[in-house]
């Protein structure tokens, strides 16, 4: 039941994480609009940190920042990355629940998760994710696809993955040390080269 007295079902729904350094394509609410469109279900869109987070990195590695100050700081950038975001790209809403997706997905609208609203609540939850830079956007993503439940995660990316062992990827760098755990209790994960326009086949757990 949402807080207008209204109930709405939940389909089954894409949690889709957009990389941070896709954010610099020039065409991005274009692409974008033409990503979400082929998967084809209704999504909510998590986006990812970026150059600014690169740069709280750095200052980490400069001053030995505490661990939960960054893990916060690079949420709030994730948060600031969503809200400029959204301002231009038609029909999104920034969304801090699965009610609130539900009445967006009702009026046409796109939802993009606060993560800072979902993180903060996470917290306090069993199974919270840990405070550090082993978890960035893609187990924030990942976390909410299993909280709540959707059909399947989708990692858009700006490189292809070589396989879908993510411990392999987790060494590589190209998802963080946290994502194999997490991706461990998912139906399924789509990685999809926005670069390069190529969809590696599905990981599924079932």
């Amino acid at each position: 039941m949402s807080a207008t007295g209204v109930s709405y079902s939940t389909p089954a729904f894409a949690v889709v994480k957009l990389g941070g350094s896709l954010l610099e394509l020039p065409d991005l609410a274009n692409r974008l609009h033409l990503w979400l469109k082929q998967i084809r279900r209704p999504s909510v869109l998590v986006v990812g940190g970026g150059l600014p987070v690169d740069w709280l990195r750095r200052l980490d590695r400069l001053h030995g920042l505490r661990a939960e100050l960054t893990h916060n700081l690079a949420i709030e950038i994730m948060r600031w990355n969503t809200c400029w975001l959204a301002s231009i790209l038609p029909e999104a809403v920034l969304v801090k629940n699965l009610d609130e997706c539900c009445r967006a997905w009702h009026r046409g609208q796109q939802p993009m998760l606060d993560p800072v609203a979902f993180c903060q609540r996470d917290a306090h939850l069993p199974d919270a994710l840990p405070l550090g830079w082993e978890v960035t956007s893609d187990s924030i993503a990942g976390q909410l696809a299993w909280r709540w439940r959707a059909a399947e995660l989708v990692l858009l990316k700006s490189c292809q993955a070589p396989d879908y062992d993510w411990h392999h990827l987790a060494e590589l760098g190209l998802v963080d040390a946290h994502f194999p755990v997490v991706a461990a209790r998912l139906p399924r994960i789509h990685w999809i080269d926005c670069q390069n326009a190529a969809e590696a086949p599905p990981s599924s757990n079932t």
